[in-house]
């Protein structure tokens, strides 16, 4: 079971492009080259909280203010920067409010004045933000919602406009089915991107973990062993997902399978150390 938590943080992790909040990294790359902004204390896999209700109704910034602000007390730079037009302030002004979100582990709040920072350049990375508001606004289901609808909300905004420059963005489409089937919980749309994001690229790890997850949900075992079997095809010598099968493999009562990915994922581990 600990290596079944273990496994659980690492997808999530290979499925967010954001910032490492507590030591103040922007990062952004594709795929599973990513890394992952500081998200609440629930250590739950992406995909994980299908059917939670959050507000459908539109969040306004200062609704999701009260609630990541509740309990303390900003400072007047703070206060200014949060609440002045996105683009008004300077970037090193902002970056001391993004500071002090790090500082008071509001990961919440530095979410959004890290997007603000980036909507405020002169090309803004829509790709980036769009999913940085999707996947931290995931973390926050059954817990926030307000928080989660807020930041789903405003991730949906920079998945439309991305893909209006970028009809094909595998990125995009997948931060896009994580909002169909998390927030809004259409199926019939999240299977439609899903089958897109496969047709454009049927080997894009992202893609297959968000499906794997999917079909795990959905309690589809046997299509979920094909998929974890793809991605052992294509990530031979990660050790993460012959520890899912393994999982999978005791899900569904198969102990000898079970053992015998688990003792190949175990060899598969050490030879990295």
């Amino acid at each position: 079971m600990a290596n079944s938590n273990a496994n659980a943080s690492r997808f999530r992790v290979g499925l967010m492009v954001t910032a490492v909040v507590l030591v103040g990294i922007w990062m952004v790359s594709n795929r599973w080259k990513t890394s992952d902004l500081v998200v609440p204390a629930k250590q739950e896999s992406l995909m994980g909280t299908m059917g939670v209700s959050a507000p459908q109704k539109e969040v306004t910034r200062i609704e999701f203010l009260n609630e990541v602000l509740d309990g303390l007390k900003p400072t007047p730079l703070v206060s200014r920067v949060i609440t002045s037009p996105v683009g008004s302030i300077p970037a090193d002004t902002m970056e001391l409010a993004f500071n002090w979100a790090i500082e008071t582990q509001n990961p919440a709040l530095a979410t959004l004045i890290r997007t603000d920072i980036d909507l405020s350049k002169e090309k803004p990375n829509y790709t980036d933000i769009a999913r940085t508001f999707i996947f931290n606004g995931d973390m926050y289901l059954g817990e926030k919602p307000i928080i989660a609808s807020y930041l789903f909300q405003q991730g949906k905004i920079y998945i439309d406009k991305g893909l209006q420059l970028e009809p094909k963005n595998i990125s995009l489409l997948n931060a896009l089915i994580v909002y169909e089937s998390e927030y809004v919980n259409q199926p019939m749309q999240f299977r439609n991107t899903l089958k897109k994001a496969l047709g454009l690229d049927s080997n894009n790890i992202e893609t297959n973990i968000i499906h794997l997850n999917l079909l795990k949900k959905s309690g589809q075992l046997p299509k979920a062993l094909k998929k974890c079997e793809k991605l052992i095809s294509l990530q031979p010598q990660n050790s993460d997902w012959l520890f899912e099968m393994s999982n999978l493999y005791g899900t569904a009562g198969d102990s000898v399978n079970a053992k015998v990915y688990l003792e190949l994922a175990i060899k598969t581990q050490k030879k990295k150390q």
